[in-house]
């Protein structure tokens, strides 16, 4: 085993230019949290376990009993440290270990190994050395240490927002788990922390999914319910878990008998009173409720929410490559074209308008279509031959509203205009490629999946608004709401869209806000496409 010991004079200095993938933090004092994890941002990549121990010297469990001397005064130093977390290291995914604060433990056990042990103050090497080779586990055959300048702290008593004290056998909560944030380790490790035995977590299934904000991009159920499994045999291997999908609020906390605590947030407690509401009905035993409070957001703007949410880190995606872009060789390098596509009312003139701004040349296949049905265009006896004389406007030309009422109606029909209309439009599009000098062209076609464009395109991008929202868009336009939802029914669902595109855009908020997701986009693709 390869051993380094760093003692700094300096707050930082930094041990390599690679960061490790996983650190360990001893730290004696949690009111340096937020001090320290600026400087061991610098050092640490991946994840950074915390625990919480006065000296080496001191047996894990035994941690300040002068101050921590109820279960109730854990509660706030750990929100504290993941809230310090969300401002200071919203890259690092921290844990803070709870098995060395709960029992008498012989060793720090983690899952992933520790590359870098860190201390929050000085010790001789022969107690460090001690300590990594008596009280740590899993520790890396090459890893190093750092000692972080300790700050002046008074070590007053510090207050619980909760003054219920009291151990539970069995302990339950229930959420999305979306991308597992700090306030999820926060609800995760109250319960894990109270509970006695055993933690029952209920992850919602997809069935439950619609009302959430950009519910296409959240991860399907197992891997969530792996991700809450993961952190919670991380922090605390000694209890009984049981990680249940559940299709309805409630899951199993209103039929299991054994349960005696619920662990909530401040927002939610009412849920947990439902939950207590039904279990009396059904002579279940009322379970306790802890509310957990809510960790404010220190970089939110609208229209995200002022509280760390999943709902919020989805907003953020937007604009960001969500699926690797896959090299076509057989499409030239230049210019650089992008599909954009989406369904009916999703935003696609407007992020096609932006883009322009920014200096893309932009192709509209609808104005593209439209001119194929002109007297004298190919397409125009094409149509009249299989559409009838009906689809015929007094002044000659084809009356789009009345074919449009037709195809969208019957899928074969709508199948036969395709067919017809798509491969003109498709000849027209590789002419203006291929006579363009422009570095960027953007096509907007919102059939650009189903009719196969995607293959004259480096990659896609694709906008999306919830069905409500469309409906409503298109009942502006002086659609009936049967007319909306006809057209609505003859497209992909928005999933479709998201599986198939590497960047998405939502139009659902103000005008600046798409602005803000387009110039993401267009940032990010100026530094990936060649100069």
């Amino acid at each position: 085993m390869h051993f380094m010991a760093h003692y700094l004079s300096e707050f930082h200095k930094p041990l390599s230019k690679m960061l490790v993938k996983t650190g360990l933090l001893i730290c004696s004092n949690p009111k340096q949290i937020g001090h320290l994890l600026g400087s061991i941002n610098k050092e640490v990549k991946n994840t950074l376990y915390v625990q919480f121990l006065s000296n080496l010297e001191d047996p894990l469990g035994n941690f300040c009993p002068n101050i921590y001397n109820s279960w109730s005064k854990f509660s706030p130093t750990i929100f504290t440290t993941y809230s310090q977390a969300a401002t200071d290291s919203i890259n690092l995914d921290i844990r803070v270990l709870l098995s060395g604060l709960k029992y008498e433990i012989a060793k720090i056990q983690t899952r992933k190994p520790i590359d870098l042990i860190i201390f929050d103050k000085p010790y001789s090497n022969c107690q460090i050395e001690s300590f990594i080779n008596t009280k740590l586990q899993n520790v890396a055959k090459e890893y190093n240490v750092l000692t972080l300048n300790s700050v002046e702290c008074n070590d007053q008593e510090i207050e619980p927002y909760s003054t219920n004290d009291k151990k539970y056998n069995h302990c339950v909560l229930g959420g999305t788990f979306d991308r597992l944030h700090v306030a999820h380790k926060l609800l995760l490790s109250e319960a894990a922390l109270r509970a006695a035995k055993k933690v029952t977590v209920g992850v919602t299934e997809e069935v439950m999914l619609d009302s959430k904000i950009l519910n296409e991009f959240i991860e399907d159920c197992v891997k969530r319910m792996n991700a809450v499994k993961d952190f919670l045999y991380d922090i605390c291997p000694e209890l009984e878990y049981n990680i249940v999908p559940i299709q309805d609020p409630f899951g199993p906390a209103i039929v299991d008998p054994t349960m005696e605590l619920i662990v909530v947030s401040k927002e939610t407690v009412r849920g947990g009173e439902k939950i207590n509401t039904i279990r009396k009905e059904r002579n279940l035993g009322v379970l306790d409720i802890i509310p957990v409070e809510l960790v404010d957001e220190p970089n939110s703007k609208p229209p995200e929410e002022a509280k760390i949410s999943s709902s919020s880190l989805r907003m953020r995606l937007l604009g960001t490559v969500l699926k690797p872009i896959e090299v076509n060789n057989e499409i030239p390098k230049e210019p650089y074209v992008i599909g954009l596509t989406g369904g009916i009312a999703s935003g696609k003139t407007g992020v096609t308008s932006h883009v322009k701004n920014l200096g893309a040349e932009t192709i509209n296949c609808d104005l593209i279509g439209h001119d194929c049905y002109k007297p004298g265009k190919p397409c125009y006896e094409e149509l009249i031959r299989e559409f009838g004389q009906q689809i015929i406007a007094e002044n000659g030309e084809i009356d789009r509203k009345v074919l449009g009422s037709i195809v969208f109606k019957c899928k074969e029909d709508l199948e036969k205009l395709n067919k017809i209309v798509w491969p003109h439009i498709a000849i027209e599009v590789k002419n203006i490629i291929k006579n363009s000098s422009a570095k960027v062209i953007v096509i907007e076609a919102a059939v650009l999946l189903l009719a196969g464009w995607d293959n004259m395109c480096h990659e896609v991008w694709t906008t999306i608004v919830p069905r409500k929202e469309a409906v409503k868009r298109l009942l502006e336009r002086n659609l009936t709401e049967e007319q909306a939802n006809s057209r609505l029914n003859a497209q992909p669902n928005n999933q479709f869209y998201v599986q198939n595109a590497n960047v998405v855009f939502c139009s659902l908020w103000n005008v600046e806000y798409t602005k803000e997701q387009v110039k993401k986009a267009w940032d990010l693709l100026m530094k990936r496409i060649p100069s």
